[in-house]
């Protein structure tokens, strides 16, 4: 099964990101860790998270911009430094719209920058979505290597 980081300081949003994505009807495990320095340890499988059978690395990221410790932003910039991050999508998710918090995050190659709408159902469908597309339609890198034959290329 496939996993997705979810990196959210603030409760109600990782609530309803969380409702989202078991109302997605995707098969997934949700890890979620509620700063930037938590994020980059997980990723990095450091301290409590050393343990790969427990925090497996994701196969999708959901990451706010303004978080404790370090920002969004240096976590992006940390995961897309790294060669074995950088095929990994990133999704902003986030209720900043400022434009300058857009233009970097692109910049430093995140994958989407998706605002967080008021609207819950709005929220529910574009998480089902993203779930979909990433976790079932998509044909990463790392599964074509693992098992060229099973996939078929057309």
């Amino acid at each position: 099964m496939k996993t997705v980081l979810l990196v959210e300081d603030n409760d109600d949003d990782a609530f309803l990101t969380k409702l989202a994505c078991e109302r997605s009807g995707i098969p997934h495990l949700l890890k979620l860790v509620t700063d930037g320095d938590a994020a980059v340890d997980y990723l990095a499988g450091t301290g409590v998270y050393a343990d790969r059978v427990i925090h497996p690395l994701p196969s999708l990221i959901f990451l706010d911009v303004l978080l404790p410790n370090r920002s969004g932003m240096e976590v992006l910039e940390w995961i897309r430094c790294r060669p074995e991050f950088v095929n990994i999508p990133v999704i902003m998710l986030t209720s900043s719209s400022d434009p300058a918090h857009i233009h970097q995050a692109y910049a430093l190659g995140v994958t989407s920058y998706l605002l967080k709408t008021a609207v819950p159902q709005e929220f529910m469908n574009a998480a089902r979505i993203i779930l979909k597309y990433w976790l079932q339609l998509n044909i990463s890198e790392i599964e074509l290597e693992s098992s060229p034959s099973s996939i078929a290329l057309n």
